[in-house]
Parts: structure tokens; sequence; C-alpha cells
């Protein structure tokens, strides 16, 4: 099923101002795959061309060009595919703007008949066809100049995909893992996260001598659900502690994340919570691992300012 929804993108054949939008994506798309734009998408008579594009091949005695005419065609509105009928004398405007090769860019699949007749034309010229599936894959590659375009022509279908992806922010400057203390895996992955908890020991005769009013931790650990956990969680208990956890997947939902960290905050400032060296700075951790999956990327214009305040003496 596709992941990108063309229909964000605005009709072509609608005068409202954003009907040139199409257009101006597969300009954008092109020049993101390395081809040099001669002649970009205009109004009026076009000659049967939307955009000219320049290929440069490299070969081992010389660099070689392939200029190809674009046909664009928006047509995922009506969910119909490009036919023949809409690529009417391929070969007559391929040699009418004086290129090498045909490239059909649709937001749609083509139809057989046209497919048959592409076939018969590969003989006369080069013929290359982007349709929705191989749009879509060219611009979920992971990489910031296909992210950038990905999010300016689809912002909804396409932030919906990054959320589910679970992917982290540039928060740091490189990912941080949250290990499991018992096996070592990573338990901020897709995979493990909602197998993994965060357990708080606790000095029960601590709690005892102060009427269960006040808790005093003297650790905190990270672990998978299951056996890992069952092992960590035997050791403490034969100390004479008691153990509570929670799923670090519920932490991990922005809004839950937020109110999680104040209530520990309120916690600690109203004295029912006490916390040791070891566990206090556990905690830290944690609340600064999770949040790379939390908080927002960094905009280029932030990491310039952030890259200015450290300049501070004072700041952090």
């Amino acid at each position: 099923m596709p992941i990108l929804d063309f229909k964000e993108i605005p009709r072509a054949n609608v005068t409202n101002g954003e009907q040139d939008t199409f257009e101006l994506f597969a300009r954008d798309f092109l020049e993101m795959l390395g081809f040099e734009v001669e002649t970009g998408p205009d109004r009026g008579q076009d000659g049967g061309r939307d955009l000219i594009v320049i290929e440069k091949r490299t070969g081992i005695l010389a660099t070689t060009q392939v200029r190809w005419l674009v046909s664009c065609k928006h047509k995922a509105h009506s969910g119909q595919s490009v036919n023949d009928a809409d690529e009417a004398d391929i070969s007559d405007r391929v040699r009418a703007h004086n290129a090498n090769g045909f490239l059909g860019f649709y937001s749609t699949i083509i139809s057989s008949p046209l497919g048959r007749k592409i076939s018969a034309l590969k003989s006369n010229f080069e013929i290359m066809i982007f349709d929705q599936e191989r749009i879509e894959a060219q611009l979920l590659v992971n990489n910031e100049a296909a992210d950038s375009i990905a999010r300016r022509y689809f912002p909804l279908s396409y932030n919906s995909w990054k959320l589910e992806q679970n992917e982290p922010s540039n928060l740091f400057d490189q990912y941080e893992p949250l290990r499991c203390e018992r096996c070592g895996k990573d338990l901020l992955t897709k995979e493990a996260m909602q197998l993994s908890l965060i357990c708080f020991v606790e000095d029960v005769d601590f709690a005892e001598k102060h009427d269960y009013e006040i808790c005093k931790y003297e650790n905190i650990y990270f672990a998978c659900k299951g056996s890992c956990d069952e092992i960590l969680e035997t050791y403490y208990i034969q100390k004479g502690f008691i153990t509570k956890w929670e799923d670090i997947s519920d932490i991990m939902i922005p809004n839950h994340y937020l109110y999680w960290i104040m209530a520990v905050m309120n916690r600690i400032r109203d004295g029912e919570d006490i916390y040791s060296d070891i566990p206090y700075e556990k905690l830290k951790q944690f609340i600064l691992l999770v949040s790379q999956f939390v908080v927002k990327n960094r905009t280029s214009e932030q990491t310039e300012r952030l890259r200015q305040l450290a300049e501070i003496p004072e700041y952090l």
C-alpha cells in the first residue's frame, strides 16, 4: 500500500494558482536525482513538454549527455491510469525538442495500451517512466535531500510515516542507545521497546521506618521483560530490596513523557522520593536517552544557535 498520498499535491487541471505544483515537484525530484534542469515548468504552449532535463553519464573515456523530454501527468485525484491518449505523438515531441529520450513522470500507473506503445518506441530512443511507486521509493531512502522534498510536497502522509518509523531525532550529535543491564540489547529500538522496562530498586526498610510515606531508591536498572528482568529482580530481592517498574514504551508517548517527568520532579520536590547518587544519575540518563525519540528534530537554524550558545562560558 502506498505511503505517500499524491493527492496532497494540488490538481493540475484546476486554475487556482497551485496548478503547477506537480511539475515543480517533478523538477525538484529530478534535480535531487542528479539531472540538470535545462527548461523548467512554465505556462502557455509548451510543445508537448513540461521540462527538459540533462543526464550526464561519465564513462572511461568521455562524458556523454542524454537530453530528456519530461512529460508530467498528475491523475492521483481521479485515480485513473495514464493512457495512450494522454501521451500522443511521443516520437514527434521528442524530435521537436531535439531530445534523446522520453521521461514520463506520473502520480498513478500507466495503462496497458500506453505500456505497449512505450515498449514499441524503445528501439527508437530511450524511455524512462517514474510512476507513483518508483517516485515513492526514491523519496523514502532516508537522506536529507529526499526528506526535504517529501516533507514539502507530502507533509501529512510523510510525517505520519516518519512517526511510525520510531527514528531518533538529531538531538545529539550521534545516537545513544539505552542498554539492557543484563544482555546489552538496545531497548529503544522499535522491536525492543514494547518489551522493555525501567525498574526502581527501593529500600524497603527505609520505607517501613517512615510509614511508607517516603521512598528511597538505591538503584535503577533498564531491562528486557522476561528472563533479563527476572534475574536482576531476584538479585535485588535477595539483598533485601523491592522493585517497581514501568513500561518504557508508555513513557515514550510524548504526552505521558512530560507527565511522567513532572510527577518525578514533584515527588522529589515534596520529599516523597529520595534518590541515592547512582539511581539519580541513571534517572537523568534515562530522561536524556528517551528524549531522542520524543523531542522533535532541531532545525539548521537551531543547530547553529546551539553552537553559538555553547561558546558562552556560563551556558550549561
